[in-house]
């Protein structure tokens, strides 16, 4: 994998954990404490995975960065989508467990490539 694919792919990854920063911001504004408590802690697993990425990034990376990269485009838009429903007041519950399935599909891709 060239290096300008692993930027790219931590660059997607950075994009989501800014939006996971972003919907836990909107949930405290609309008094979701246990929402936001858990995209907290889903960030915290995210960020690790990012830091170890980091670590690892010139070191024993493999794996298919075309391939990853629709996989985190996937689902940053579904997250997006998700957070405008947020936004608009719509389905809140269902689409914070929405976009936390979405957070974990990031970390497990993040875990795949330290493998």
């Amino acid at each position: 994998m060239k290096t300008n694919d692993k930027i790219l792919l931590l660059d997607r990854l950075s994009v989501c954990y800014n939006r996971v920063n972003y919907l836990i911001a909107l949930c405290k504004e609309q008094a979701l404490t246990d929402e936001a408590n858990r995209l907290g802690r889903r960030k915290e697993r995210l960020k690790l995975e990012i830091d170890g990425l980091l670590r690892d990034l010139y070191a024993n990376w493999v794996g298919d960065a075309k391939a990853l990269k629709v996989k985190l485009e996937t689902s940053n838009q579904s997250m997006d989508e998700a957070i405008k429903e947020i936004e608009r007041q719509i389905k809140v519950a269902e689409n914070i467990v929405r976009a936390t399935g979405y957070i974990d599909g990031v970390i497990k891709v993040a875990i795949d490539l330290v493998k």
